[in-house]
């Protein structure tokens, strides 16, 4: 039975697993599914994994994906790992079972004064949403923040799951900060 795995941290889960291919890639397109399903149909009385991994799913290309989930060729099971199970369809979805692996994150991020140029910074630097969430759980340790300002760090980084737009998210966040720096 073929599964997909929703993680933070894709990189870190591929090197767990064992996988007799591993496809990475930032998007999955159209090409790539060609590519598993030339290997998929390489015959072997072995059980094989082939590892689909990405953080975007184009959607034709889970459509032909889907052709191959829902008939898998002889001893191959398909593992889908990515970061949100938006990022996948439902008719796959619906295919597949789901399961969910998250690692702790570690806090790498310093954080600086919050200022205009600073914020600007941020926006222009195409953070991932993990680098994100590790800029939010940053905050949270190292400064005391009222509730008000907790909620909307909460809420942002539920924003970010929903895929929604991580500049939008950002801006919200660091421009709330400033605002509540300076009522202190």
């Amino acid at each position: 039975m073929s599964r997909a795995v929703i993680t933070n941290d894709i990189d870190k889960f591929l090197q767990e697993i064992n996988a007799w291919e591993i496809v990475r890639k930032n998007e999955i397109k159209m090409e790539d599914v060609a590519y598993i399903k030339k290997k998929a149909y390489i015959s072997d009385k072995d059980k094989r994994i082939i590892a689909i991994a990405a953080e975007k799913f184009n959607v034709y290309a889970q459509n032909a994906l889907l052709k191959l989930i829902e008939e898998p060729p002889k001893n191959i099971d398909f593992l889908i790992v990515t970061k949100s199970k938006h990022s996948l369809l439902d008719t796959i979805l619906s295919r597949v079972i789901i399961e969910k692996k998250f690692y702790e994150i570690e806090n790498e991020f310093v954080l600086k004064p919050v200022t205009n140029e600073y914020i600007l910074e941020l926006l222009t630097s195409d953070l991932e949403k993990e680098d994100i969430k590790k800029m939010f759980k940053a905050i949270v340790k190292q400064k005391k923040l009222s509730d008000e300002m907790l909620k909307i760090i909460n809420d942002a980084v539920l924003m970010l799951e929903l895929n929604l737009d991580k500049e939008a998210i950002i801006s919200l966040v660091m421009l709330s900060l400033k605002v509540e720096n300076a009522n202190i």
